[in-house]
Formats: C-alpha cells, structure tokens, sequence
C-alpha cells in the first residue's frame, strides 16, 4: 500500500512545486486567473500520476518513465509560455531558475538516498526519495519563495529588454550543467560528495549573481531617478531666482513710481484748475504707459510649486504651446516639497516634450490641482501625436528601452502618499491622472 501510494505521490513532487511559483510571479499578467491555472495544473499531475502509476504496474523501463518526466515538462514549459504574457527572456529566466532550484532538490535527494538507503530503496523504490524531497522542500521552500518574492518579482518590473537579453542566460549555463546527470543511471555517480556540491553551486551562483545584478540596477536605477530630481531641483531653483529678481525689480519700480507721484498729481491738479478735460485725458493716457508692468504670474502660494509650474510654463511658451493651469494647492504642504517637484517635473516634462514632438494640429497643456479633503488630486492633459509605445499594458519610455524612469519616479511617489497613478493615451490628448492622499491609512 506504501509503495502504491509512493508511487502517485512521485509525479506531485516533481511538478507542482515548482510550477505554481512561476505563474505566482505573474500573477498580473496572466491569461487565466490564478485559480485556474492552480486547478489546470493540479489536473495535468493528477494525469501525469496516473500514467506513471500505470506504467510501473506494467514494468516499463526506467527509459520509459524518465521520458515522460521530460515530455511533462516540455508541455508544461510550452503551456507556460502561451499563458504567461511577458517577454521571452523574463519567461526564460524564471523558468531556469525553478529548474536550478528542482535540480537542487532533486540532487540532494538522489544523494542522500544513493549514499545511505540504497538496498532500502531498492524493497521501496520511491519513499526514500520522496520523503526525503518532502523534507528539503518543507526547509528550503520558505526561504526560496522568500528570495522570488522579495527579489525575482521587483526584478520582473524592470522593463528594458537589453538587460533581460543577457540576464535570462545567468541561470542557463548552470542548468545546462545540471541537466547533464540527467540521462546518468550509474547509482555511483549520484552518490559523490561531488554531485552533491555542483548541486548547491548551480543554485547558489544562479541566486547570489541575480542578487547581486538586481542590486547593481536597483542602485543605478536610484541614482538616476535622483539625478533627475537635482535636475528638476536646478530648474525650481532658477525659477525661483528668475521670480525673485522679477519682483525685485517690480518693486523698485513701484517704489520710483511713487516717488514720482507727487509730481504727476501736482499735474493733474493744474489741468484740473485750468478746466482743461482733454489735456487730462491725454496726459492720464500718457501716464499710464510709464506704468510697472504686471510681474509674473502665481500660480499658487507655494513657492516651489509655483516655481516648478512657472518654469514650465515658459518652456511651452518657448515651444508655442498654449499653457493653462487651475491650482489650488493645498497650504500647508501635503507633501515634501522634493516629491512635488520631482512629481510635477516629471508631469510637466513630459507633457512640454510630447508636444515638442508633435508636428500637427495645435500644441497644448491644462493643468488641474484641486483638494478633497485631506487628499488632492492632480490631472494634466496635453496634445500629443498620439503614438506610443506599450507593453502589457505598461506604457515606454520613447527616450530609452523599456519603461520610462520618470513614471515610475511618479509612481513611488504615489504609493508612498497611498495614492495612485493613471496614464491614459486618448486619440490626440494624453491624460494623466494622481491621486495622493498623504494621510495615514486608517
């Protein structure tokens, strides 16, 4: 009864685990929910069990039940692909990183069961091995999962292609070593401290590599996100300085205006005196001519906030593009003045640049920054061309491949104020949409 039950639990270990995480990994971007995958793939083991129990009822050869171990596989790697909806090379890797983690498991087992249970595996062939799998993946797989979740899945969110070119062969070369003992039915070669080592090896240097590459882009991905932060912090403070010396210069001139204002009225009293209407009227016309002009305009109170719009402002007026902006900001500051300009620096940029780009029809930007109780929301429509790169839904950068550091930028900055973010291309006109709600989440 043992054995028999042995037996079809054999396919359960060898499939699910290291199925499910894949798909897991995905989650967002498969064809199916989740659910269904789960229960697809629970069928496909429960008919892989029963082929493998019927074939070692009727005595096929080891040959026999190692090619269906593989031909499972091939169809479920083919399936996975077709449901996953992500590029080729992210599919790659994390399918070569499950098989390194299968061969550490497997590995172990084969040894620990070649060394010291080989004449009691040979009375029962599958329940050392597959308690002993049990074991290992009841320790590891915590941790493992642990290592997909905190490091594989932020990875995943990395969109440019060029890396994952290369990334997906970190796990390759290792696997392919891996599949070497595949094909090896010598007991003796399984039972080696030295298969045993090459095992840890695979996955520790597959692992400990991505680590260390996920970690290296992370670290350049910050620091070029914070370089457009001191980028847009320049061009704030310029915008600061340029209103400054604005107002300065508006203020001395109303302080010479006043100074002449003695005199001007002294004028106008003599023209009063001598009834002389139209010479009034000409010289008040005249006058207001030598008036200080309107200084810049303000936008909001907020003297970053309005530095950051004014300067963009200017940059589309440079462009020909119609500016507009309703902003009513909330005061005191929600938010720290370095998000508000990295957020609206992002926005604005963006948005001067599309319609840099844009050859036809005409150019414009409307900003709205409206309050809603302890939250606020900010929408910034522009023309546009209306050509766009997307994938999997994921808007691209059209300065470099893959998704644009400037919106994911908006995008931390949104989750880290409980808000959201929604960029939404439609026909001439694109709308994006943040919605920042500062207080804590009850």
């Amino acid at each position: 009864m043992i054995d028999t039950l042995m037996i079809l639990l054999f396919p359960f270990l060898d499939f699910l685990p290291f199925q499910i995480p894949r798909y897991w990994l995905f989650r967002e971007k498969l064809r199916i929910p989740m659910r269904w995958i789960i229960l697809m793939l629970v069928g496909i083991t429960a008919a892989y069990s029963a082929i493998f129990f019927w074939a070692n009822q009727n005595g096929a050869a080891e040959s026999i039940t190692t090619l269906l171990r593989y031909g499972v596989m091939l169809f479920a790697t083919l399936l996975s692909f077709y449901l996953i909806r992500d590029s080729f090379a992210k599919n790659m890797y994390t399918l070569l990183l499950l098989l390194s983690y299968s061969f550490f498991v497997f590995g172990n087992a084969n040894f620990i069961e070649s060394y010291f249970f080989w004449d009691f595996s040979e009375q029962h062939p599958y329940l050392i091995y597959n308690g002993i799998r049990l074991v290992l993946l009841l320790v590891t797989y915590p941790f493992f999962l642990r290592f997909l979740n905190r490091t594989i899945r932020k990875a995943l969110a990395i969109g440019d292609d060029t890396v994952w070119k290369y990334m997906w062969k970190i796990p390759l070369f290792s696997t392919l070593f891996g599949m070497l003992y595949c094909t090896v039915t010598d007991i003796y070669a399984t039972a080696t401290w030295q298969f045993l080592l090459s095992r840890y090896l695979m996955l520790g240097g597959s692992c400990y590599v991505s680590l260390i590459l996920f970690k290296i882009l992370d670290t350049s991905e910050k620091r070029t996100q914070l370089e457009a932060a001191l980028r847009y912090a320049d061009r704030t403070m310029a915008a600061q300085k340029k209103q400054y010396d604005s107002l300065s210069a508006h203020m001395e001139e109303i302080r010479r205006a006043r100074h002449d204002l003695r005199q001007h009225l002294a004028v106008t009293q003599t023209y009063i005196e001598r009834n002389d209407r139209e010479g009034l009227r000409a010289y008040i016309s005249q006058y207001q001519k030598t008036l200080p002009q309107e200084t810049q305009k303000v936008y909001c109170r907020n003297d970053v906030v309005n530095a950051i719009i004014s300067c963009y402002a200017e940059l589309a007026a440079q462009q020909g593009v119609q500016f507009e902006a309703a902003v009513e900001y909330p005061d005191p500051a929600p938010i720290s003045n370095t998000s508000a300009v990295v957020l609206l620096g992002n926005l604005l940029e963006n948005a001067v640049e599309a319609c840099a780009r844009q050859k036809k029809s005409e150019k414009w930007i409307r900003l709205h920054i409206k309050p809603s109780g302890t939250a606020f929301a900010i929408t910034l429509d522009n023309s546009f061309s209306g050509e766009y790169n997307q994938s999997d839904g994921a808007l691209l950068s059209s300065k470099r491949d893959g998704a644009g550091i400037g919106l994911r930028s908006i995008e931390e900055i949104a989750e880290q104020y409980n808000g959201f973010v929604e960029f939404q291309p439609d026909g001439a006109v694109f709308r994006a949409s943040v919605f920042l709600n500062p207080a804590p989440v009850s």
